[in-house]
């Protein structure tokens, strides 16, 4: 007759015999594969004669931490204005259309501001919000993490050039 074996309800039965404990390092150590991204640091730049606006203009500060193999870089911080942004865009859409990847739709930019109030601090912040949430949904996609030359050159390189 076969033997009869109940079930249990503590977790140390139901746990396979293979399994083991994780220490406090394995825990909290670096996952495989990691790409944090963040938009920060707004700067306004004042044309050299600051009477006059025109020439003025916002950039904000990209950093990246990655152990991604396609990345150059573990951590890097860039500038970057909005124009390039949009050529960033632009870019990733042609290499995008280049590559047999299935169909990845880049989303689009946080609006273009009004030009009374582009350069409020409110307006720069919300700004720096959308670009961070933005870059964070590109940057986050699998197939441009491991496939966009676009993506590495627009994080590592200070000038981008496309």
């Amino acid at each position: 007759m076969p033997e009869f074996k109940s079930f249990s309800t503590l977790e140390r039965d139901s746990l396979s015999r293979s399994h083991k404990e994780l220490t406090v390092n394995e825990i909290y150590a670096e996952p495989d594969n990691f790409l944090e991204i963040d938009v920060i640091n707004p700067v306004t730049h004042l044309p050299q004669d600051s009477s006059d606006t025109r020439g003025m203009f916002t950039d904000y500060e990209i950093v990246c931490r990655t152990n991604i193999p396609s990345f150059n870089k573990g951590a890097t911080r860039v500038r970057r204005r909005y124009s390039d942004f949009e050529f960033f865009r632009k870019c990733l859409i042609k290499e995008l259309s280049m590559l047999s990847h299935p169909k990845v739709i880049i989303p689009n930019l946080p609006g273009k501001i009004l030009l009374g109030t582009r350069f409020s601090e409110e307006a720069i912040e919300e700004r720096r919000k959308g670009l961070s949430k933005w870059m964070k949904s590109i940057a986050g996609h699998p197939i441009l993490q491991l496939g966009s030359k676009s993506l590495v050159r627009f994080i590592e390189n200070d000038k981008f050039i496309g």
